[in-house]
């Protein structure tokens, strides 16, 4: 039997130059797969963390759900991964000049502030904190979504659980 037949198949079966293509290939999406799961190794941490929502119309605060699902990414995400652990209406504190145009804190008769817990899971490849779409930073704003409800915060507390 020869090595190389008359149609130029390497044992009769397969040409070198298609061999050698075939090779190359097989090699490339070896070393892709090798680098694409060392980059997207997450890890995963769970936290819990405090946003402020300043300045809610009473309507809305009186509407809140801690039970209801939050939205993130167009899609509701898992309780498992986010919850809200409570939730808490208070009258909005703002700071006003008093006669001796000192500033000093005074309750909104009619805004309040509503504070949240909201404990999940951070699923990142990089340091950054990230539950349910966002990055978790305090100081950093948060958008408390739900199917019926979209608020601004801010985070004011972090804590990494073990």
């Amino acid at each position: 039997m020869k090595l190389v037949n008359e149609k130029g198949r390497l044992f009769g079966l397969i040409n070198p130059l298609d061999l050698l293509i075939l090779l190359a290939v097989i090699a490339l999406v070896a070393g892709l797969a090798t680098k694409t799961n060392t980059i997207v190794q997450t890890t995963e941490t769970p936290v819990q963390f405090e946003v402020v929502l300043k300045r809610v119309l009473p309507e809305v605060a009186a509407n809140l759900d801690p039970k209801e699902a939050l939205v993130g990414g167009g899609s509701i995400l898992d309780p498992q991964d986010v919850r809200v652990e409570s939730l808490q209406v208070v009258p909005c504190r703002q700071s006003q000049p008093n006669d001796q145009g000192q500033l000093i804190l005074t309750d909104d008769p009619y805004l309040k502030d509503v504070h949240l817990v909201i404990r999940g899971v951070s699923r990142s490849a990089t340091a950054d904190l990230r539950v349910g779409n966002q990055e978790i930073k305090a100081g950093k704003e948060y958008y408390y979504k739900t199917q019926k409800t979209q608020l601004i915060g801010t985070v004011t507390k972090v804590s990494v659980l073990k």
